[in-house]
């Protein structure tokens, strides 16, 4: 068993950040807040079987420098951390597996010739790449730079559901703790996904694991060791854990709509351990598709209350790990974990052990977390169970008396599901055209079914866009208002009307025409020091958005947040391409091509206006327009 810093030893962590560790944390801080997550997806028509490779690349003179790479096992969605700069996005199929381009082999770049900008602190999106048999642009010279920027080695797939070797050092107790203190140095050597350890398997449940600060997924090896492999199958969770949680919350529900996408998996049981069930929580809390199909989450020993030293590591330490903001008792974060209740068809227990110790400066603990954080009444209002166990924070993960406790839930949960589980589904026959013939069409595209009855849940299925004609996967029986969505594009009609019987396929027909479109999300300027990676701060409470404005090419256009719309309504003016604003979001449909400034009023934040270009048939999310909060 790794030893455990727990989710926060502060005092621990205090005494060790000294000399080279105090270094090497100031500075992994530092490039957190220097740097920015890019999201994008590689497209290709042809068959692919080799591994493609992602690199965004700056060129000083005749050097290229790698600001980061990606190494995918299949086309997909990837995602870059890079510093503040200007870079160039290339993917290759690495035919020859060996980590640089050569004149064959199916590549392209992401836009025309444009470098892409990414703000400090932050997300880019949208960067969707191409594979052809010849790239547009010439290639950069990739000869040994990528294997020298990750130290030597080949970085791990990070395609969500890339198969995984438990014993790959990648995912070692040495690996666990280094992406604690180093969190951003660690996700750049492998970055934050789920994995397999065997090829899906549709008869077989899957069973996610996530484990808790300073571990890994050998964590989860004894618990493995009893899982009944002919019925389940495992999927582990991998991330720094000094991360911002709400970054890893992001990473896990992104992973998790990647694989909902690609295999429609109708169950999944999550089990977390310590911090891990506060980053679970936080995503399965969100009214995601992905999410309808989690039907048993357990924790082990999480700090649902936070831990108070993290506070007094934030305050008094002279580096701060990234997570401790989070852990902070009264953070926004944690805050954030109960601002919904689980949904219904969850079933939740909380276990929690209590084999530790207290005293004069310490209240009852599992030798790591409080017995009061474990048992924080917010989370016991939504267990269906609260179990304690008489074991220690990392003895819990091989109890054999937890194992059991385990196994007998899950068997009451697949009597219960036994009784709700619907025996047939229907189709659907989507059938689309772009108008005029031979428009450029998007990289992606969604088909979208919204319930007619009350407040039951959409559903989003991906579709080909090159595909005229194609049939989704099962839908559930029932009465719906469906449209097609591509960003860029105005679909005709906005939406139909439609009816799906178990056991048939309906038809449903759309024609889909170029517009121009300026959207967004609207987020504070974080300060110095709250801005990481991923991390996007929310407005204060006290800031009330007035008005946003597009003025240019002979348009003048103005939305006002509207009060009181329900999710279900903004989608549905999202859909028809109605202008709109509801809360940090905005939307401008049928805009002209051409230059425009877009201009913002937020009580208490100086005014804002940046310049956006439109050009209908190409929409790309722009970042985050950051408000400054006087």
């Amino acid at each position: 068993m790794r030893r455990s810093y727990g989710p926060f030893l502060i005092v621990l962590a205090l005494c060790l950040l000294a000399g080279c560790a105090l270094v090497q944390l100031k500075k992994d801080v530092q490039f957190s807040k220097d740097s920015c997550l890019l999201f994008g997806e590689i497209i290709s028509k042809a068959p692919v079987k080799k591994p493609v490779v992602v690199v965004a690349y700056a060129t000083e003179g005749q050097t290229v420098v790698i600001g980061d790479y990606a190494l995918l096992s299949a086309p997909g969605p990837y995602e870059l951390l890079v510093r503040d700069g200007r870079y160039r996005i290339f993917a290759f199929e690495d035919a020859n597996d060996n980590l640089r381009y050569e004149p064959g082999e199916r590549a392209g770049h992401y836009g025309r010739a444009n470098q892409v900008s990414p703000q400090a602190g932050g997300v880019l999106w949208g960067m969707d790449i191409e594979l052809y048999d010849t790239p547009a642009q010439p290639a950069p010279s990739l000869a040994g730079a990528l294997l020298a920027y990750s130290e030597g080695k080949r970085k791990p797939a990070t395609s969500a559901g890339a198969i995984a070797d438990l014993d790959d050092p990648a995912f070692s107790a040495a690996r666990g703790e280094r992406g604690f203190w180093a969190p951003l140095e660690q996700f750049k050597l492998a970055g934050a996904n789920i994995y397999f350890l065997e090829p899906y398997d549709r008869t077989k449940i899957p069973v996610l694991l996530v484990h808790g600060a300073a571990g890994s997924p050998q964590d989860w090896r004894q618990f493995l060791t009893v899982m009944d492999r002919s019925r389940y199958q495992p999927w582990i969770f991998a991330y720094p854990s000094g991360a911002r949680l709400s970054t890893l919350s992001l990473f896990l529900r992104k992973k998790l709509y990647d694989l909902e996408q690609r295999y429609a998996f109708e169950r999944l049981y999550v089990v977390a351990h310590s911090m891990g069930g506060l980053i679970a929580r936080s995503a399965l809390i969100e009214p995601d598709q992905h999410n309808r199909a989690v039907k048993l989450f357990v924790s082990l020993s999480t700090p649902w209350g936070g831990e108070p030293r993290a506070k007094t590591g934030v305050t008094h330490s002279p580096a701060v790990i990234p997570s401790w903001k989070d852990m902070e008792p009264d953070s926004e974060f944690i805050r954030s974990v109960f601002a919904r209740k689980l949904p219904r068809q969850m079933r939740y227990y909380l276990f929690f052990g209590h084999k530790g110790g207290g005293g004069l400066f310490r209240q009852n603990n599992d030798n790591t977390v409080t017995l009061e954080s474990m048992l924080d009444p917010r989370a016991q209002a939504d267990a269906l169970k609260v179990i304690g166990f008489n074991e220690d924070h990392t003895g819990i993960l091989s109890s054999a008396e937890v194992i059991s406790q385990y196994k007998a839930i899950v068997a009451a949960t697949e009597e219960n599901l036994k009784k709700s589980l619907a025996a047939t589904q229907g189709y659907v026959d989507i059938r689309h055209r772009f108008l005029p013939a031979g428009v450029g069409i998007p990289s992606q595209m969604a088909f979208v079914l919204v319930p007619a009855d009350g407040d039951a849940p959409e559903t989003q299925l991906r579709v080909d866009p090159s595909l005229t004609r194609q049939e989704t996967g099962a839908v559930a029986p029932g009465d719906y208002r469906v449209s097609l969505c591509a960003l860029g594009f105005k679909t005709e009609p906005a939406n139909h009307p439609l009816s799906v019987r178990a056991g048939k396929i309906t038809e449903v027909d759309f024609a889909l025409r170029p517009q121009g479109m300026v959207a967004g999300l609207i987020t504070a300027t974080a300060s110095v020091d709250d801005s990481y990676w991923g991390y996007l701060p929310a407005l204060p409470e006290k800031v009330r958005i007035r008005s946003i404005q597009l003025d240019g090419a002979g348009v003048s256009r103005l939305v006002r947040p509207a009060d009181g719309m329900s999710d279900r309504e903004v989608l549905q003016t999202f859909l028809a391409s109605l202008d709109f604003a509801y809360k940090e979001q905005f939307a401008f449909f049928d805009v002209p091509a051409g230059e425009y400034r877009l201009s913002i009023s937020a009580d208490g934040c100086e005014p804002y206006t940046a310049a956006v270009t439109v050009r209908p048939g190409e929409f790309t999310p722009p970042p985050p327009f950051r408000l400054i909060v006087k």
